[in-house]
């Protein structure tokens, strides 16, 4: 960590895991020697503070690389070797409060992932050089509230994810969406009231999968609301 001044700071780190094969399947003796993946994560980034640190913004680059990954396909209950992936990316995000009783929130992520190493194949098609699957490219989000006097509030925010692949073979793939969503609220000394209205255009969509079949998929969920309250006592 260096930090030159206080609203500035800068990192580097490095860091390796691992994870035993049996805490996502079961041994038995056709896989008892199966070696344990490793992941080796390389990262710089830095945080800026701006207006007297009303508002922060981050910054981030990174490389991750997985090796000796392994899933299970659910039509055939058989273990695929994955092999080694690679992901380069970067992570940007801009929160604080800004003049007027305006706030914001947002991020933007950009993941360049590869499956670098493999002999495993997938609905026909190699591993290698495809793309993860349930990995967008390109991912964002942006948030932004107003609070008025006698302690209203309102807001909106945009979240956007790019198309992925639905399985390893990349032979389905995930068509990208954007949502949009809201919120309402009312805030006094004791008590608070809010009304989250998620995707209010009622946008039909797959939000995520199993990740090892093309067949699986989970599809977002429908325009609702929500209300909370919350007393202090």
């Amino acid at each position: 960590m260096y930090q030159p001044s206080s609203n500035q700071s800068y990192y580097a780190s490095y860091s390796k895991s691992f994870q035993p094969s049996a805490e996502a399947f079961p041994l038995a003796a056709n896989n008892e020697q199966i070696a344990p993946e490793e992941t080796t994560n390389h990262e710089i980034g830095a945080k800026l503070d701006f207006f007297n640190g009303q508002v922060s913004s981050t910054a981030s680059l990174f490389r991750i690389e997985r090796r000796n990954i392994k899933s299970i396909d659910p039509a055939t209950n058989r273990l695929i070797p994955i092999g080694v992936q690679r992901t380069d990316g970067l992570e940007l995000t801009l929160a604080g409060d800004l003049t007027g009783g305006w706030k914001i929130w947002s991020g933007y992520a950009y993941l360049d992932a590869k499956i670098t190493e493999s002999i495993a194949r997938d609905a026909g098609q190699p591993l290698q050089s495809k793309q993860p699957s349930l990995t967008p490219r390109h991912s964002a989000n942006l948030w932004l509230t107003k609070t008025f006097a006698n302690g209203y509030r309102a807001g909106a925010g945009v979240n956007y994810v790019a198309d992925r692949f639905a399985n390893p073979g990349n032979t389905v793939t995930l068509p990208g969406y954007t949502t949009i969503d809201a919120m309402l609220g009312y805030q006094a000394q004791k008590f608070e009231l809010q009304l989250n209205l998620n995707n209010l255009l009622d946008r039909k969509y797959i939000v995520s999968g199993h990740g090892t079949s093309p067949n699986l998929n989970l599809p977002g969920a429908p325009r609702n609301a929500q209300l909370t309250a919350r007393v202090k006592f």
